[in-house]
């Protein structure tokens, strides 16, 4: 049932002359007119001056003469390629005349087009996916620029932060339609607090989700109890921002003095990744609390 109808699309794209084929390695593939034609201007252009400024007169004129007859003929057999519908003949057309690809029903899902891991503070397919089905499967035209900004920002992975600003405006429209104080509305409101805390300080993208300290003995023990050794400390710190090296801070403090800071890094910490540092450091005699921080490398 399927072969009869792929055929002829087959013979439409292939079907031209053999002698026209053969001007391929003249043309290139998918000729132009207009460039064919700029092309042979330019040549021209060309050799009339190499012959004009380096040939004496009677020569020069002669050769510049035999250039023009040249580009007369050429500009003939270009009209003549025209009129044989050799130009702007091209494999694209006939690609797009098959069969289209069934609508994925997700908008926000680029097409044709590879898109990179979103930073889990922006990555707002969950609430979309709820929103669309509050809507019956139709966002409502007020959604239409917020969907588009969003496609860019799943493929424009180095310009990130100005398409940010662009879906925070977007956003907008967006709230006058949705009711205070329901679901919808909640979800509006964790698509906005994401793109502000991505706009905003990169530090804020890093978070310290666990802290242990260990002694000699590898028991898990509280910073009091090993003031004045040497204690294995294990950071977690989590990324919820773009790849980045991170710099892990540890600092102890006797009450709000501070004794002493030590320092690390984590190498190319991932999108939506947690990655943990372990180091041995040594404890101030007097520490009876520490503070831990991380930031951009």
């Amino acid at each position: 049932m399927t072969q009869p109808e792929s055929q002829p699309q087959s013979g439409d794209s292939s079907e031209q002359p053999a002698f026209l084929k053969g001007l391929e390695f003249l043309t290139g593939p998918d000729p132009n007119l207009g460039s064919f034609l700029l092309t042979i201007g330019i040549v021209t252009c060309v050799f009339i001056a190499l012959f004009q400024f380096t040939m004496p007169s009677p020569v020069s004129h002669l050769l510049t003469a035999g250039v023009i007859v040249i580009t007369v003929v050429s500009a003939g057999f270009a009209a003549l390629l025209d009129s044989l519908n050799y130009f702007d003949q091209s494999s694209e057309p006939t690609a797009q005349a098959g069969p289209k690809p069934a609508p994925s029903g997700k908008p926000w899902v680029p097409k044709g087009s590879d898109s990179a891991p979103l930073p889990p503070m922006i990555n707002f397919d969950e609430e979309l996916s709820e929103l669309e089905a509050h809507f019956d499967g139709e966002f409502p035209s007020q959604f239409t620029a917020f969907i588009e900004d969003y496609r860019r920002l799943k493929t424009n992975p180095t310009n990130r932060m100005s398409i940010a600003s662009d879906l925070r405006a977007d956003l907008n429209p967006i709230s006058v339609i949705l009711d205070e104080d329901t679901p919808e509305y909640e979800l509006y409101e964790q698509m906005s607090d994401g793109l502000f805390r991505y706009i905003g300080d990169s530090a804020d993208h890093l978070t310290v989700t666990d802290v242990t300290s260990r002694d000699a003995a590898g028991n898990e023990r509280e910073i009091g109890a090993i003031a004045g050794d040497v204690a294995v400390f294990d950071v977690s710190v989590r990324n919820d921002g773009e790849t980045t090296d991170v710099e892990v801070a540890v600092e102890f403090y006797d009450g709000d003095e501070s004794l002493s800071t030590w320092s690390g890094s984590l190498k190319s910490v991932s999108p939506g990744a947690t990655e943990t540092i372990s180091t041995n450091i040594y404890v101030p005699e007097s520490t009876d609390r520490m503070r831990t921080d991380a930031r951009p490398a």
